[in-house]
């Protein structure tokens, strides 16, 4: 009888040991990997991991270069049949910039008046190339669209009146939106609730305005046509 009895106890020592044992291990499940994100400004919940950066030092192009290639760049004529601003500003020149945009780096000439240090690429526009961006971003067609809250831009164009900057535009086709120094009315055309105290302009790139600025990339060589 003691024989059976100290039987049963091992038994159900056993299997509660075991049972504790199971129940433990479900409790204390294995934790993955910590992935390292980097959160951008004006992002929202999840965090993104921080894109890996195009430039490589010796591409950078310097200052000198930078000012030189205007002075050597062909004249043209400001576009008149464009809408405002391009169809009154008066330029001689149009230079685009491929460029490693972000804070702060969101304009290719700084506010003291020097070529920020993340330039990669510049090429000077035709007559033709010229006339044809500055129609589509003054385009009511080029925008109507959404946009995201960051901004790194990559595409810059620069208008010059004797050598000297007038206007400057940086686009960002991941954000879907662009800024100018001088404003193009286009780009708040279409205003979402219209009226009430929570109006707002739809700013974003519809997709007939991202091929316009991907159609010039692509001629030029630029990030944006790849």
């Amino acid at each position: 009888m003691r024989t059976t009895k100290k039987l049963h106890l091992v038994l159900f020592t056993s299997l509660a040991l075991l049972i504790f044992s199971c129940n433990n291990g479900h409790q204390q499940p294995v934790q993955p990997e910590k992935v390292k994100l980097s959160a951008v400004p004006g992002d929202t919940f999840p965090p993104r991991p921080a894109p890996p950066s195009r430039i490589d030092p010796a591409d950078i192009l310097k200052e000198k270069e930078l000012k030189d290639y205007i002075k050597n760049s062909p004249s043209i004529s400001h576009n008149k049949k464009s809408g405002a601003p391009f169809n009154t500003l008066d330029y001689d020149k149009v230079i685009a910039y491929d460029f490693e945009g972000g804070k702060p780096y969101n304009e290719i000439i700084d506010d003291k008046g020097k070529f920020i240090p993340v330039i990669i690429r510049q090429q000077y526009l035709i007559q033709l190339q010229a006339d044809k961006i500055t129609g589509a971003l003054t385009s009511k067609a080029t925008y109507g669209d959404g946009t995201a809250a960051c901004f790194e831009p990559h595409l810059g164009l620069v208008f010059y009146k004797n050598d000297t900057m007038v206007n400057q535009v940086s686009i960002c086709l991941g954000c879907n939106f662009l800024t100018s120094t001088i404003a193009i009315p286009a780009e708040t055309h279409k205003v979402f609730n219209k009226g009430k105290e929570d109006e707002y302009a739809l700013t974003g790139f519809t997709k007939k305005g991202k091929q316009a600025i991907k159609a010039l990339c692509k001629e030029l060589n630029f990030y944006y046509g790849e």
